[in-house]
């Protein structure tokens, strides 16, 4: 056997478009620029009450992303993949 001449086949085609073209992707992008924008926008010092505790000169930009993180948990906790709903029906 030469080194022209290979036993391995050739690798497969790639099926589909790739991660970025895909809709999801493009606005899961959109959104992070969108609220990262925000975010640097807002580090103004703004005074946070919660309950019975207050905090002076926090900047604006924690509760936001505090806020978003419990939602991002939320979601991810309470997603259901389209396969199992799929299968109920």
């Amino acid at each position: 056997m030469t080194d022209s001449q290979s036993t391995n086949p050739p690798p497969p085609a790639p099926k589909g478009k790739p991660f970025y073209f895909k809709p999801k992707f493009i606005m899961g992008a959109i959104a992070g620029i969108i609220f990262l924008i925000l975010i640097f926008q807002n580090w103004d010092g703004v005074d946070l009450r919660i309950l019975f505790w207050k905090q002076e000169g926090v900047p604006a930009a924690l509760p936001y992303l505090a806020f978003s993180l419990i939602g991002f948990i939320v979601g991810w906790l309470t997603k259901r993949s389209h396969t199992a709903a799929k299968a109920k029906k």
